[in-house]
């Protein structure tokens, strides 16, 4: 097995404009409600001289996402603010009045009736419980069987009830929707498929807090763009809402985009290589379980397919590589990640060692590196 699988956009791929996706007014609004959120506070991004010597690069900044509300993870920006609007139209639906996120937080009496689904591999999970305990309703999660226990426990935590399904996440998600169809329970899902695109764009706008945080930092650090973005895929929500907004936010100046996906378990590379949106199979053998997704959520294919510049897929020894050199300080801060969380510095890590690869993706003494760290280690 190699140290990194790169897969550059097909020719086939047109570079276009994409309308209806990720509206800037609705990530607007999104951004205040949680800049608004009791505990919010912007997570830290760093930048490491080490990591970029290493690399053979002018800069790397590292965004840490492991202090997020408490959470553990980016998944803190999206999850929980898709319950409120869920919660928001259900009662609005149903008394013909809107509640304010106050009122739910003070308990509205609404909404300890209505109960919130979801499939998720455990992050995006913890984000609707503790949305659905924030604001006051049920919370049922479905989990794969194999997720680990650290991550089942962090969502019991928040009240919710946690049941685990045999299969993939993929396989986790029909029976999600199955369970809530049969209950009367609303989806807050993070994947799109067709007829159910609105909470998935709701999630992404949430997660484009996070790129705004970013562009805010190198403002206010005086530093220059970056010219090169590591985002992780899954099904596609967070590079959807980071790669768009800073592509709304910097135009012909943006960055190029490359997704980071595990090893088997790349969809995004799978597609671009071959032109169109591509499913990877099962079983995807990774530990790292946020990113372990066969199928790209539909929106979020169509809107990166226009802008993702390449995508690298790691085996697992690159995303092990990743957190222990975060762990052990050696690249100039130190971060507990999580193996999703590791997986952009582990990328980097593997790629310091390919110059083939770094000159196929302009990484060169100009370039301006940034990466995320997505969440923090579980176990």
């Amino acid at each position: 097995m190699s140290a990194l699988r790169l897969s550059l956009r097909s020719p086939q791929l047109r570079r276009r404009a994409v309308e209806g996706i990720l509206d800037p007014s609705a990530a607007a609004a999104a951004q205040d409600v949680i800049r608004g959120w009791h505990g919010y506070d912007a997570t830290p991004m760093v930048t490491l001289p080490e990591f970029a010597a290493l690399l053979g690069v002018e800069s790397v900044w590292i965004k840490d996402e492991s202090p997020r509300f408490g959470l553990g993870s980016f998944k803190a920006l999206g999850g929980a603010f898709a319950v409120l609007r869920a919660l928001q139209d259900e009662i609005e639906r149903r008394s013909g009045l809107r509640p304010t996120t106050a009122e739910l937080r003070a308990g509205h009496p609404l909404a300890v009736d209505i109960t919130v689904t979801t499939a998720s591999a455990g992050n995006h999970g913890r984000s609707v419980a503790w949305g659905s305990a924030e604001f006051g309703c049920r919370c049922v999660i479905f989990l794969p069987q194999d997720a680990i226990p650290a991550r089942a426990r962090a969502i019991e935590e928040h009240g919710a009830k946690v049941v685990r399904v045999p299969g993939e996440y993929d396989g986790v998600v029909g029976h999600t929707d199955r369970e809530a169809a049969r209950n009367g329970w609303i989806v807050v899902s993070d994947t799109a498929y067709k007829g159910y695109e609105e909470t998935p764009r709701r999630i992404m706008a949430g997660y484009t807090l996070l790129a705004a945080e970013m562009l805010d930092d190198l403002a206010d650090a005086g530093a220059p763009p970056l010219t090169h973005l590591f985002v992780q895929a899954g099904v596609g929500g967070l590079a959807t809402g980071v790669c768009g907004h800073f592509a709304q936010a910097c135009g012909e100046g943006r960055p190029r985009f490359i997704a980071v996906e595990p090893w088997r378990a790349d969809c995004f590379g799978r597609s671009l290589r071959r032109g169109r949106a591509s499913i990877a199979e099962p079983p995807f053998h990774t530990a790292m379980g946020g990113l372990a997704a066969g199928v790209a959520s539909t929106i979020a294919w169509d809107y990166l397919a226009p802008l993702l510049d390449a995508a690298v897929a790691l085996p697992e020894p690159a995303w092990t590589a990743g957190a222990e050199a975060l762990e052990s300080g050696r690249l100039g801060a130190r971060i507990i990640a999580g193996p999703s969380g590791a997986a952009g510095v582990g990328a980097l890590l593997a790629l310091a060692r390919l110059p083939g690869l770094r000159r196929l993706l302009g990484l060169d003494r100009s370039a301006r590196v940034g990466a995320i760290v997505t969440e923090q280690r579980f176990d």
